[in-house]
C-alpha cells in the first residue's frame, strides 16, 4: 500500500540545471526521482516540490513529497538516500505525512535569502554562494525602497517573460537587508514568488542602493507591471531557498532571520 512521504532537502545548485526535470539535463528532481525509483522496486516515483529553483540556485531547505510503495522506515529511507545521492544533495528529513499533504499547495510561506559578499576583493570561500558586490551602498535609499515592497499586489513588473502564471498577485510580508563584517543579505518572505521575482527584486534594489535608480521607482514598477522599468536580474548563485513554512502541527515552521 502506498503512503505519502515528505522529504526535506538541502542542495548546492551550482552544477545542476535547476530543480525541475528537463530532457537531456541533470537536475535535482531527476536525481532524487532516480534514487527513489531504485528504492521503490524500480517503480517510478514522481516528486512534488514546494518551489522550482532555477539553475545555479541553492536550497537550505527545500520541501518535497511523493507516494512510496516500499515498506522501509522513514529513518532507513533517509539513510539510503544519503548514500545514493551526490554530496551536493542532502536529505535532511524523511517524514510520513497525511495523503492530503502537498509540498507546494500546503505551504503557508516561503523564505528566500540572497547573499552578498561585500568585501573589497571577494572571498573565494563564498564565491559559489554569494554575489561579490563591493560598491558603496546608500543604505537610506535602500531601506526606503525595501519599505515600499511589503503588501499584497500584482508583481508582474518583477517577474520574467518566461512566467506562465496568469494570477500574479502575491503577498510579501518581509523585505529586509542586513550587512555585517563584509557579508550582507536580502531576506524575502511571502506566500509565493513568481519566476525570477526575487532575483529581479535584488537587481533592482542593488541599483537603488548604488544610486542608479530612485527608490520611488519601485512604485512605478509595481503600478505599471512593466518589467523594463526594473533593474537587471541578479545572478542565480547568490539565491537560496531558505525555508518553507506550513500550518501548525506540520514540521518546518519559519525560523528567525538571525
Amino acid at each position: 500500500m502506498s503512503r505519502r512521504i515528505r522529504l526535506d532537502l538541502a542542495y548546492d545548485g551550482t552544477d545542476y540545471a535547476g530543480w525541475q526535470v528537463q530532457p537531456g539535463r541533470i537536475t535535482i528532481q531527476s536525481l532524487v526521482e532516480a534514487a527513489l525509483c531504485r528504492l521503490n522496486g524500480d517503480r517510478p516515483v514522481s516528486v512534488r516540490s514546494a518551489g522550482r529553483t532555477d539553475a545555479g540556485v541553492h536550497a537550505r531547505r527545500q520541501v518535497c513529497d511523493f507516494l512510496f510503495d516500499g515498506d522501509a522506515r522513514d529513518d532507513d529511507l533517509a539513510h539510503a538516500l544519503r548514500g545514493m545521492l551526490p554530496p551536493a544533495i542532502r536529505p535532511l528529513a524523511v517524514i510520513g505525512v497525511p495523503d492530503g499533504f502537498h509540498a507546494r499547495r500546503s505551504a503557508r510561506a516561503k523564505h528566500y535569502r540572497y547573499r552578498l559578499d561585500r568585501s573589497r576583493h571577494g572571498n573565494p570561500v563564498h564565491a559559489r554562494y554569494a554575489l561579490h558586490r563591493p560598491q558603496d551602498m546608500d543604505l537610506d535609499a535602500l531601506e526606503e525602497a525595501l519599505g515600499r515592497l511589503p503588501g499584497r499586489r500584482d508583481w508582474s513588473g518583477f517577474t520574467s517573460s518566461r512566467c506562465d502564471v496568469c494570477d500574479r498577485v502575491r503577498e510579501i510580508t518581509v523585505a529586509e537587508y542586513r550587512e555585517r563584517g563584509g557579508n550582507a543579505r536580502f531576506d524575502f518572505e511571502g506566500d509565493g514568488f513568481l519566476t525570477h521575482m526575487v532575483r529581479n527584486l535584488v537587481g533592482t534594489l542593488l541599483h537603488v542602493g548604488e544610486g542608479k535608480l530612485a527608490a520611488a521607482r519601485i512604485d512605478a514598477i509595481l503600478s505599471s507591471g512593466d518589467r523594463r522599468l526594473a533593474g537587471p536580474t541578479a545572478p542565480p548563485h547568490g539565491l537560496h531557498l531558505w525555508n518553507v513554512a506550513y500550518e501548525d502541527g506540520e514540521a518546518g515552521s519559519m525560523p528567525d532571520r538571525s
